[in-house]
């Protein structure tokens, strides 16, 4: 009995509050005694290191419910989870230093903003203009799309090679479930995974276009960005007529990284 405290000796011990130490019992992580007489919470030793880890988990941001998770399994699920917390910390740790960067950046008044982007099937066509004339390839395949009533969420232009003439892939947003075999002229069915891309929005005519190209890439060397894929032409609206140019400069977890 000796080795029992209160929860204001308790709390004491191990420097966590006792409102945390009642939170941790409504949860089920931490259970004290109680005494029959009065409901007297009373802690032992042997669960000051178990609520030492407890608070340092949720120090790190894992939810109650995986706590709860991982205090139920054995040891080697509790490895696993341990590693895929460690992961999932990393690509968190990489995502704010990269939004300090943009702020860092934006102090400077550049045009350019933070996306993220969530996962996407994106279908592919090849197609060759002159810079800014790609508008007749991509009505011709958003027609064919329409015809088998196939759904787009956004459309890309992604440059290959050329300066007078351009050869490049256009592609477009589509859901899962659709039956791509009924489309001909196809390239690529991609799975462009969940990623946060740096932006910089388009309102100028398309023909000079690459000089949006030339700024976004100037931007990204000059605050030491590290692309992670493609500059892409990013093409929303009923028209398509806004427009950004983007790149992935990290990839996320699926479904996107909340912080």
């Amino acid at each position: 009995m000796n080795d029992q405290m209160t929860i204001q000796a308790f709390s004491e011990r191990t420097g966590i509050s006792k409102s945390a130490l009642r939170y941790y019992e409504s949860k089920k992580l931490l259970l004290p005694n109680r005494n029959e007489n009065n409901g007297y919470r009373y802690y032992t030793k042997d669960q000051i290191d178990l609520v030492k880890f407890i608070y340092s988990l949720r120090i790190a941001g894992i939810p109650i419910k995986e706590i709860q998770t991982y205090l139920s399994e054995n040891e080697e699920n509790q490895q696993n989870m341990l590693q895929n917390w460690s992961k999932l910390l990393t690509e968190k740790k990489h995502h704010l230093v990269m939004s300090l960067r943009y702020i860092e950046s934006r102090k400077h008044g550049e045009p350019i903003y933070l996306l993220e982007k969530n996962e996407e099937n994106i279908i592919w066509f090849t197609a060759i203009s002159e810079p800014g004339k790609f508008g007749i390839h991509f009505n011709k395949r958003m027609n064919e799309l329409a015809e088998q009533n196939i759904t787009i969420k956004g459309a890309y232009l992604k440059y290959l090679s050329g300066v007078k003439e351009i050869k490049a892939q256009i592609g477009f947003g589509i859901s899962d479930n659709v039956n791509t075999k009924v489309l001909t002229g196809i390239d690529d069915i991609e799975k462009m995974p969940a990623c946060l891309c740096i932006a910089l929005p388009y309102k100028s005519e398309l023909p000079d276009i690459a000089s949006a190209y030339r700024k976004l890439m100037n931007y990204v060397v000059e605050h030491d960005w590290v692309p992670a894929g493609s500059i892409l032409e990013w093409y929303r609206g009923s028209h398509l007529e806004d427009i950004d140019i983007i790149i992935p400069v990290t990839y996320l977890h699926k479904g996107g990284n909340k912080i």
